[in-house]
């Protein structure tokens, strides 16, 4: 989505129109993060739980059991809260997938023994592969088999185009724009407007290759061309025809996307408008005296806490180490 008064970016400042994208994704994602926070602590505010028995109970098979009690806006909240800490949750598997994956990947790349060779390492593979990886201290690397297929001055564009991901820490960028897209499924568009920081990263990393040398525009389209039968390690994005483009010397078509940054931003208003308002009005009440459990069910979810906590752990523990063997 875009406006037709958005601000083209010139072919040259590929990089600049990258960081511009991440930038304007960075606020909306931390925007959507302080969301899910503020209706969480709304939920706090607004509700009364007390461990002593309500006044509004009914009698079951001889039990009396309490129930909250709680006008519209208290629900509104309580709906609103539920989704913020969905929104926590799977931001929080989303970067222990991640993290879990990049490091299984980094145990095999060093199994591989690579060798260092003009500035990158170089693996045993017979097929054709150049990429960065790591999240936190990303390397380029090539395969053996790309330093048998390419020439000298395609493998140096090459390196230049993953160095320049490597510097920028491409790999990590990519990787926290998956994890919030998916963790923040209310805002519409965040998972375009990573797609289109990823485009726009490629071709600032194209430039920097082509600005290498006199035959690296070249030399870089024999490369990509030999690479693209080889799927991309690290999930970045292959050939596309904005890079083609790009390559014979047309300017990408790039623009701001303002329509899509607006619309995102007024959903994340939208519901903080909503959250801020019920807030006002809420009012519930709960009790946390269960039947059957303790007359003091105070110390029963004391009791319990550890025990969550226990259980968590270990399916996390489980989870990284199945994924690291």
């Amino acid at each position: 989505m875009s406006s037709s008064s958005d601000c083209r970016f010139p072919r040259p400042a590929a990089a600049a129109a990258a960081e511009r994208v991440w930038a304007a994704g960075m606020v909306l994602w931390a925007s959507g993060l302080a969301l899910s926070v503020f209706v969480i602590g709304r939920l706090f505010l607004t509700w009364r739980v007390t461990p002593h028995a309500a006044s509004h109970q009914i009698s079951l098979l001889g039990q009396r059991l309490s129930y909250p009690v709680a006008n519209v806006d208290a629900l509104i909240v309580v709906v609103l809260a539920l989704a913020g800490l969905a929104v926590g949750a799977m931001t929080a598997w989303g970067a222990i997938r991640e993290l879990a994956a990049a490091r299984s990947f980094e145990r095999y790349l060093a199994a591989q023994e690579p060798r260092p060779w003009k500035g990158a390492l170089v693996i045993d593979d017979e097929r054709p592969q150049a990429f960065c990886a790591g999240l936190f201290t990303p390397r380029v690397y090539v395969s053996s088999g790309a330093v048998a297929s390419l020439d000298e001055t395609a493998l140096d564009a090459v390196i230049a185009h993953e160095a320049h991901h490597a510097r920028r820490r491409d790999p990590l960028r990519v990787a926290i724009g998956r994890v919030l897209a998916r963790a923040l499924f209310f805002v519409p568009g965040l998972a375009e407007l990573a797609r289109r920081q990823q485009n726009l990263a490629e071709l600032g990393a194209d430039e920097s290759a082509m600005n290498v040398g006199p035959d690296s525009r070249s030399a870089l389209a024999r490369a990509m061309l030999t690479l693209s039968e080889s799927s991309p390690t690290d999930g970045s994005v292959g050939i596309d025809p904005g890079r083609v483009d790009h390559l014979l010397g047309e300017p990408p078509s790039w623009r701001f996307p303002t329509l899509l940054c607006l619309a995102a931003a007024v959903a994340i208003g939208l519901l903080g408008t909503i959250a801020v308002l019920a807030g006002q009005l809420a009012a519930g009440s709960a009790t946390l005296a269960p039947p059957f459990l303790s007359h003091q069910p105070c110390i029963v979810v004391l009791a319990l806490i550890p025990a969550v906590v226990v259980l968590v752990t270990g399916g996390i523990a489980r989870r990284l180490h199945g994924n690291t063997v």
